[in-house]
């Protein structure tokens, strides 16, 4: 499977979520609850990962805009 190709199915799986989320009805939530939630999902991550930097060079971002930069190329 190409990276276009998998680019392209992940832009349909978000599309479809988008059509599904556009369906639901609106939650109404305090943004001290959604703060706390972050803080919780956070917690659950051991310490030493916390303090990890998973891209210490950054390189991260100069790969996707290659990627993106193959898949305009042959659009």
């Amino acid at each position: 499977m190409t990276l276009k190709e998998q680019y392209q199915i992940r832009q349909q799986q978000w599309d479809e979520f988008h059509r599904w989320e556009s369906q639901q009805a609106p939650i109404e939530r305090d943004a001290a609850d959604i703060i706390a939630d972050i803080g919780t999902i956070l917690s659950w991550l051991p310490a030493g990962e916390r303090l990890r930097d998973p891209d210490p060079e950054k390189t991260g971002i100069q790969k996707m805009r290659a990627a993106l930069a193959l898949i305009t190329q042959h659009q």
